[in-house]
């Protein structure tokens, strides 16, 4: 491609106008068309902001070809990023496998030392995998500061359909999955199989494995929606920062509203924690005075008093339920009061029917009004 070809496409791409790049570079728009028409040549300081502008290299401006070079920024960007998620996905599966792995061992009997073995082996593999993904996306965000895939629509709509059935999946496999360990898991706490294998604890083991299943394929489809939007927002910001007018569909935070956002989910994090430990010390403190103290403890009584509703888990679980609607109330207050103004101009747009379908035939923003026409004027629409 030419360098008015690659002018073109870079332009069109970022839906700027010939008088909006005009204004960017400090020309006139007469300029910038015989820029496209291949009939003059922008001087060299014109070049490099049209590089910085369009994040682009001079020689892929000059004498490459544009289009292909976003293409590959958007491969190579869908490549690390895939691998990113799957190596977060598999690192916490891994740690929660090893669990599983180490129950198992335990129902068969296995030298305790053999357990913890195998489950540091699977807790060390998983821990690894989790630091070089994150070693590996730290590099790769510093080797390309400037790049920008940018999704085809066919793309994001097909994971949009994925999403949901991931995430539904996912949280259906968990609950599934406490289900059968609940059902299976036998009453009578002396219920042995063969070799003195204990049937309660070899019924951990699985559900430990299907677990991690569930929670590696929550983690991957969170992790792929945020790549897909990561990509979106990029773009948009770019075409925000060109001076291109934003789709109509494009609602772009504010920095207070991130800020708010960022600050709600730690509260709500610390909730989700600070209801964590109650449900613990709730729950445990009268089972071992239930049990006899930590003197001569011993775990299958211990289990068969949890399993009993002894102790405080019966009704420690409030703790949860009251963590989960603070939280939500949280939320729902922290996402009125972190709104700025502009928050609730774009979210009173996306939300007005009429006007979307004004957007799509309007050349001015519809918001604009001009001045208040008389009555009868023929300018004036015939159904008002």
């Amino acid at each position: 491609m030419s360098f008015a070809d690659n002018l073109v496409y870079l332009r069109q791409h970022y839906g700027v106008t010939q008088e909006g790049l005009a204004e960017q570079l400090g020309v006139s728009r007469q300029t910038v068309s015989k820029w496209e028409a291949g009939t003059n040549y922008p001087e060299m300081d014109k070049l490099l902001a049209l590089c910085d502008l369009f994040h682009t290299n001079l020689d892929d401006l000059m004498r490459g070809s544009v289009h292909v070079a976003k293409e590959n920024d958007t491969e190579r960007y869908d490549r690390h990023m895939n691998r990113f998620d799957l190596s977060i996905a598999l690192g916490v599966a891994c740690i929660l496998v090893g669990v599983g792995v180490q129950v198992l061992l335990d129902a068969l009997g296995w030298p305790s030392n053999i357990q913890t073995v195998a489950l540091l082996s699977f807790v060390v593999v998983g821990v690894v995998a989790l630091i070089v993904g994150s070693l590996n996306h730290g590099e790769f965000k510093r080797r390309n500061p400037a790049i920008e895939p940018r999704y085809a629509a066919d793309a994001l709509e097909r994971f949009s359909r994925r999403f949901p059935l991931l995430i539904a999946g996912g949280v259906g496999l968990i609950l599934l999955d406490v289900i059968m360990l609940i059902g299976l898991s036998p009453d009578d706490s002396s219920l042995d199989l063969v070799r003195g294998i204990r049937l309660d604890e070899l019924i951990v083991a699985p559900f430990m494995f299907v677990l991690a299943g569930a929670v590696g394929t929550l983690i991957w489809a969170t992790m792929q929606k945020s790549k897909y939007e990561l990509s979106e927002l990029t773009y948009i910001a770019h075409r925000q920062n060109l001076g291109a007018d934003l789709p109509p569909t494009a609602v772009v935070k504010s920095p207070e509203r991130v800020r708010a956002e960022r600050i709600m989910g730690v509260i709500c994090g610390c909730i989700m924690l600070l209801a964590l430990i109650v449900f613990l010390v709730w729950g445990l403190v009268p089972l071992f005075d239930q049990v006899g103290g930590w003197d001569g403890l011993d775990k299958h009584a211990l289990k068969d008093a949890i399993r009993a509703g002894q102790g405080g888990f019966a009704v420690s679980w409030i703790a949860f339920v009251v963590g989960g609607i603070l939280c939500g109330i949280v939320w729902m207050v922290g996402s009125v009061l972190g709104k700025s103004q502009d928050d609730w101009i774009a979210e009173a747009k996306q939300e007005d029917a009429w006007l979307k379908y004004a957007q799509a035939d309007a050349k001015e923003d519809p918001w604009a009004r001009g001045p208040e026409q008389p009555e009868g004027s023929p300018d004036q629409p015939a159904w008002k």
